[in-house]
């Protein structure tokens, strides 16, 4: 026969259609264990998908933040040798007008109330960072809506 012929055709057209997608099955009575075993596993299955999800999303957004943290530390470090260097000069240079406790207690204030702010600056900026799994709680707040039949 030609490729041509109408008869080849549809069955040719139609095989590839049968194996992309799955046939239906033939309807049967399952038995009451039998559904309510296919929900457990499906449940179980789903359960394990969104934890894997959830898994997956933290470890995105902690990389994310990973670097931040690690420029923060770095400038930290660095930042405290020279701020030890500079207050011990201010300190002594305060000393020559108003003694050493006192330009020491004005030091060591002073220290306290910018090191503070910059705390408070670094946490504010790392906030803005969203660790939590927002996909993952969306799709089980959907599950869960869809298991309630709303």
């Amino acid at each position: 026969m030609s490729s041509a012929d109408p008869g080849m055709q549809p069955s040719v057209a139609k095989q590839p259609a049968a194996s992309a997608a799955p046939s239906p099955k033939p309807a049967r009575h399952d038995s009451l264990s039998d559904l309510l075993r296919r929900l457990v596993d499906d449940l179980v299955h789903l359960v394990r998908t969104e934890i894997r999800l959830a898994g997956s999303e933290l470890r995105a957004n902690l990389a994310s933040t990973k670097g931040s943290l690690a420029a923060i530390m770095s400038g930290a470090m660095l930042m405290s040798v020279a701020m030890l260097c500079l207050l011990g000069a201010v300190v002594a240079w305060l000393a020559q007008s108003v003694g050493i406790v006192a330009a020491a207690l004005i030091v060591a204030g002073g220290a306290i109330v910018v090191g503070g702010g910059l705390i408070a600056f670094g946490i504010g900026r790392l906030k803005q960072f969203e660790l939590a799994p927002k996909r993952t709680v969306a799709n089980l707040k959907r599950d869960a809506e869809t298991l309630k039949g709303d």
